[in-house]
């Protein structure tokens, strides 16, 4: 295989059904798939090599077992050869066009954002940040709750924490590193509401609260590829996220998802 473009990291947990619909998302990104690696990192312990054959595909060895998205994300970028890194889980999909339109403007500014488009069951629920953005900051992270997912240099990925929101904080500590803001490109990062996922379990709010403590007492203590002047901004993101986490816990009616619940609350 030729040294690719862009090297694109899909985490994958009991991945066999939804890896078919991301990886047909990936072929429609609009680069040819010579310039496309795709390492898809197993966490479950199986070896998806011998389920998925395609010359854009690459993998980690099998044997970890829950080991987390942010180690499992680290493994893959270890293995990474691309000049440009994109990140895509196993039970999302890109939006066609997706890399051809971040790619540029990730090759000006060192990283470049997607819109993320929630949907449930296929149907649009959301689209964020906000209508007509065109860059995205520190503060709409807080704001609107969701995760962003970058296009960067592969000179500017660093290594994932493990714990719950790891993709978030990786994704701040870049903006921060960019100054704050970053260009978010016309294009969507379609995010699947998936009732089994690890976001749906009971007990998640709870954990994920924790974490944005943890988070917020390491960025504070100087913990992170963080400039010292972004660091308050960066914690006041996990601040503003714990707040919205907080509403929906105790004002959420039963069997509301996070983003429905977010979604009410950004509907005039």
């Amino acid at each position: 295989m030729p040294v690719p473009y862009v090297s694109v990291i899909i985490p994958a947990y009991q991945a066999m059904g939804t890896l078919p619909a991301a990886l047909a998302s990936i072929r429609l990104s609009g680069l040819p798939t010579d310039q496309i690696e795709v390492i898809i990192a197993s966490d479950d312990g199986q070896d998806y090599a011998t389920r998925f054959s395609d010359s854009m595909l690459s993998f980690t060895p099998p044997g970890p077992l829950r080991s987390g998205a942010g180690p499992t994300r680290n493994r893959a970028l270890a293995q990474a050869q691309g000049s440009f890194i994109a990140f895509l889980d196993a039970d999302d999909t890109w939006a066609p066009g997706y890399l051809a339109t971040l790619l540029p403007l990730a090759r000006r500014n060192g990283a470049a954002f997607g819109l993320t488009a929630v949907l449930s069951a296929g149907v649009p629920l959301l689209h964020l940040p906000r209508p007509g953005a065109v860059t995205l900051t520190l503060e709409d992270f807080g704001a609107t709750g969701a995760s962003y997912h970058p296009v960067l240099e592969r000179q500017q990925a660093r290594p994932f924490t493990n714990q719950p929101s790891q993709d978030v904080r990786h994704a701040i500590e870049l903006l921060a590193r960019l100054g704050g803001t970053a260009p978010l490109g016309q294009t969507c990062y379609n995010l699947h509401l998936n009732p089994a996922s690890a976001t749906a379990d009971e007990g998640f709010a709870t954990r994920v609260g924790r974490a944005y403590q943890r988070h917020i007492a390491e960025m504070e203590a100087g913990e992170g590829d963080i400039p010292d002047t972004m660091r308050a901004r960066c914690a006041q993101v996990f601040r503003d996220k714990d707040r919205l986490n907080h509403d929906f816990t105790a004002r959420a009616a039963p069997g509301l998802s996070y983003y429905d619940f977010v979604a009410a609350r950004t509907t005039p």
